[in-house]
This record gives structure tokens, sequence and C-alpha cells, in this order.
């Protein structure tokens, strides 16, 4: 067996919703001896002990990482989970200024060290906006609901792709189904509540899922089997209908599901949220040989939904 190359892995972001189980899965792969070298993962406001354990952690924002962290652990791969966020339209926007600036800095930075360093950087399918039929990575970009602001926080990594300068990979992930986010948030919880799953619009939007495991498996995968400058829609089921994925999740639940008409979701969560919740986006890919090479971890939505329900019931 040939000798593993010794790397410098960075995770930024390690502490977030999808950053975690990418660092997880990377040191996963180090302990069975896949890989050697540092996992250097960065995060900003949230603790998890084990990362500080078990990783090179370092307590550092986006915009202030420095250049001697670069030259002392120059990173041989880099993967971008640490978007942004904020919690209402003004918010978004200022994330979005920030995380341009920040983003921007970060790619001079790498300039400095080396510029055929490969990033992964997850963005995600709201990009596309509304589409009729499965999109792939050729589609054109129209950002809807929160993709409008954080577009222009991923733009410098879109032309350093763009111009070939440098190895920049975007990942577009579809619903990444998990414990957390947009699941919990407004179908869980909504649920305990009513007794019923609600239904966004008149339910025939499409949705492309993914667990929150593959969302990184893929991610990782990308950074492993992908090629330079190469974008990837990361999804892990046929597109389904959100009517029939309300039903799935009452089946789960043993409740039914009610209909909350457009209008009702506007006034309710305001334009940028309904946007999102009945947005219809389903994805394909080009990269057929990439995504076959994949050894998903959830091949059956039903049981992913279960597993997810039962993760959030153990939570409460």
């Amino acid at each position: 067996m040939e000798d593993e190359k010794s790397e410098n892995k960075w995770v930024l972001g390690a502490t977030g919703y999808v950053g975690q189980l990418v660092t997880y899965r990377l040191f996963t792969q180090r302990a069975k001896s896949n890989w050697t070298g540092q996992l250097i993962t960065l995060g900003q406001k949230t603790i998890l002990p084990w990362i500080m354990e078990r990783t090179n952690f370092h307590l550092i924002p986006l915009r202030a990482i420095p250049l001697t962290l670069f030259k002392k652990y120059p990173p041989d791969a880099i993967y971008h989970c640490a978007r942004m966020a904020g919690n209402s339209d003004r918010s978004r926007r200022i994330a979005a200024r920030k995380g341009h600036a920040a983003n921007h800095r970060l790619i001079q930075l790498i300039k400095e060290v080396k510029t055929k360093i490969p990033i992964v950087y997850c963005s995600g399918t709201l990009m596309y906006g509304n589409t009729v039929g499965c999109v792939d990575e050729g589609a054109a970009l129209l950002p809807i609901a929160y993709a409008r602001a954080y577009e222009y926080a991923e733009r410098p990594w879109v032309k350093a792709a763009a111009s070939g300068e440098m190895d920049v990979r975007i990942a577009r992930p579809g619903w990444i189904l998990g414990p957390d986010s947009w699941f919990e948030h407004f179908f869980y919880k909504p649920a305990l509540r009513t007794g019923k799953v609600p239904i966004y619009g008149d339910g025939n939007q499409f949705m492309s899922i993914i667990s929150v495991e593959d969302c990184a498996g893929q991610l990782t995968h990308l950074m492993e089997r992908g090629t330079p400058n190469q974008s990837a829609n990361l999804f892990g089921f046929e597109p389904i209908k959100q009517e029939d994925f309300a039903e799935l999740v009452a089946q789960c639940m043993e409740i039914t599901t009610m209909n909350i008409p457009a209008s009702e979701t506007e006034s309710r969560f305001g334009k940028t949220v309904f946007e999102a919740l009945t947005s219809s986006t389903p994805v394909s890919t080009k990269h057929k040989d990439w995504r076959a090479t994949y050894q998903p971890l959830h091949t059956d939505l039903k049981a992913l939904v279960e597993s997810t329900i039962r993760r959030l019931q153990a939570k409460s």
C-alpha cells in the first residue's frame, strides 16, 4: 500500500450545521488511516468540546484569519462552510457585505501562500431560483429568498472559479435534512403545536433533499474525486413535491397535514421566508460519473425522516 501524504486539511465554519459533520467525517477518515496530517478547524460562535479536543481548533472570525496561520499550517485542502447568516432581511444584507469582504480577503491570503489549493465552497440551490424542470450545474443563477443576499457574499469565489486562477469547487446542496434548521422550525415544531404537518402554498413545489450526513459526505467527495473548478449540485433523492414530503412526515408522526395558503405563509413569515418555503428547485447533475462513485449513507427517504424525528424527540 502506498504511503499516505501528510496534509493540512482546513474546515472553516467547523462548528456549524454542516461544518461539524465535515469535521467529523475527516476526523474519522484520519482515525482509519485514510490520511495523515493536521485537521485545522476554525469557528466563531459555537463551541463544541469534541472538536476543540480532537482537532487543531481556532476561535477566529472568518474576516480575521491571520496570514501567520496559513504560513504555520499551509492548507492542502480547504472546506468553506462558514457562510455568515442573519435572521432578517437587513441582517442578511449586512452579513452578505461582511462575507464578501471576508471572502475577498481570504482569497488574497490564499494567493500569498499557494494559489492552487483546492477549495470546496458550500452554497445552496436557492441560487438557481424557481425552475420548472430539474436544473444541473450549467443553469443560470437567479437567486431568490435567502440567496438574494448571500449571492453577494460568494461572488469572490464564483469569480475566482470562473477565471481559473484558483481551484474553487462550488457545491450547491438542496434541502439539507437533519435534526435542526428548516425541518425542525417549519415542519416538526409546527406539527407538535398543531397536530398537523404544514404544507406551504399549493404543495406542488419540488424539493431536492439530502441528509446532513450525506451533504458532508458529498462535500468531501467533491474534494477527493472532483476536478478543478467543478461545481456540483448535492442531493440524495429524486425531487419530491412538498405535499408528498409533508404526507411522509405526517405518516411518521402518525398525524395529518394542513395547507397554509401562500398569502398566509407570506404574512406570517415575510417575503424572504415565503419564497424559500414555496420555492421549486428540483436539481440534477451533469457529473454522473462523479456522483456514481459516491456511496450514500441514506438511500430511503422515509427511514431518514423517521430517524430525524427520533433525534428531535431525543433533544426535547
